[in-house]
């Protein structure tokens, strides 16, 4: 088993003794998907490849997976990042490949140098005005057919 990354979180209360919710809605939901797929402790850790203690721990609240993880966490379970973190379950099928391939995506363009994005910005920008451009030729040469 590799080592385990979750961010330990010394206290999930708000600075006036309540807990926060969002970290709450985490936990219920993590329990509530496992539950629902019959997936165990030991056999998500297995899956996540982290130990039993660490997925233990994100099911009590006493720590929080980091990104990476968590964007694990949800392909495995086959749901998005936010039916985990806000969700209440009703996500619609086929909708969480997009998102976590967004996200993938998401957390590879932000380990780019500046000057890559730069670079990847400026072409998707033309890509999508030759779209433009073509789809209103497409349409203009429609209206005076």
């Amino acid at each position: 088993m590799s080592a385990v990354n979750t961010v330990v979180v010394g206290s999930w209360h708000n600075g006036k003794g309540r807990t926060d919710p969002s970290r709450d809605r985490f936990r219920q939901n993590l329990s509530r998907i496992m539950g629902e797929q019959g997936i165990t402790q030991a056999g998500l850790a297995r899956t996540m490849e982290v130990s039993r203690v660490a997925v233990h721990a994100w099911i009590w609240g006493t720590c929080f997976p980091e990104t990476s993880r968590l964007i694990k966490l949800a392909q495995t379970l086959n749901v998005t990042v936010g039916d985990l973190l806000e969700g209440d379950g009703a996500s619609a099928p086929g909708v969480s490949e997009t998102s976590n391939e967004e996200a993938l995506l998401l957390n590879a363009f932000r380990k780019l140098p500046n000057t890559a994005r730069l670079s990847l910005l400026a072409d998707a920008y033309e890509l999508s005005a030759r779209a433009s451009l073509a789809a209103e030729s497409k349409a203009s040469s429609s209206e005076s057919a």
